[in-house]
């Protein structure tokens, strides 16, 4: 009968996550077919594109909320053995990101002006567009999936590091939905494999500071800057042509800093 409860308790985490995903992408898609019918036409300009994306977002997210609000943290109960110096050092890796954006943008021939009335109110969309991305996505697959599985699993190593690997693995194959926007296959899944790796650093990142507001900064930010750059420049991939080796070389490290975190926060917690 233990036997029973036992495998009953570390399999119906899974069963959820799948529903949880499953819904996640229904409610994504439905959302964004309503705003797109409603919209018509406007949607594809440049503004509205993220002013519906924005509201896909947020749509999305109330309806997550209303349903998961019980079983999601947005402040972990666990006490905080934080190292500063730890956290610091995985800032590198974000500000690398952003910074390599930033130069691109700087370098690039732009497709409008950053100072002009259109840059501007862009810059002013992108930053809520992004923050409430990243809003969306820390609330669905940290503040609720992680904890989730933290709450099953997380009495033992291996079962943080299954909650951390099985939460991140969510939030890369989330971004398969972007296919249908017609984005092609094979940046599709580069896309999906850098978001899981990325999706174990922002899990870290949670689970070394206890708080969802940092991994909700740093995710947006990141965002931000992507979004920013390739508007800017018109979605010019060929400014910078070593842009997939640098985004492959950072997914490593960012797979790398998050594991080594997680470790370091279970020995610290064993002091």
């Amino acid at each position: 009968m233990k036997k029973k409860n036992r495998a009953y308790r570390y399999f119906m985490p899974v069963v959820y996550a799948v529903f949880v995903y499953i819904l996640w992408e229904l409610a994504g898609t439905l959302v964004a077919y309503v705003v797109g019918k409603i919209t018509g036409n406007w949607e594809e300009t440049l503004y509205s594109s993220y002013i519906s994306m924005l509201l896909n977002e947020m749509l999305t997210f109330v309806i997550m909320f209303a349903l998961f609000h019980r079983k999601s943290e947005f402040i972990r109960k666990e006490k905080s053995r934080v190292s500063w110096l730890l956290l610091s050092g995985m800032f590198i890796f974000p500000i690398i990101q952003i910074g390599d954006d930033l130069m691109t943008i700087a370098h690039g021939e732009k497709v409008f002006s950053l100072l002009s009335g259109k840059g501007i109110c862009f810059f002013l969309i992108c930053c809520v567009a992004s923050l409430s991305i990243g809003l969306l996505e820390e609330y669905v697959w940290r503040g609720i999936l992680l904890n989730m599985f933290l709450a099953a699993w997380g009495k033992k190593k291996h079962g943080i590091y299954g909650a951390v690997v099985v939460s991140s693995l969510g939030f890369g194959l989330c971004h398969y939905r972007n296919l249908l926007a017609g984005q092609d296959f094979a940046d599709t899944t580069k896309q999906v494999i850098y978001a899981g790796c990325f999706g174990v650093f922002l899990a870290a990142l949670f689970l070394q500071t206890n708080h969802l507001f940092v991994p909700i900064l740093v995710h947006g930010l990141c965002n931000f800057s992507n979004f920013f750059m390739n508007e800017i420049l018109g979605w010019n991939y060929t400014v910078w042509k070593y842009d997939d080796i640098l985004q492959g070389v950072l997914a490593v490290f960012y797979l790398i800093a998050g594991f080594y975190v997680v470790y370091r926060g279970m020995q610290e917690s064993r002091t």
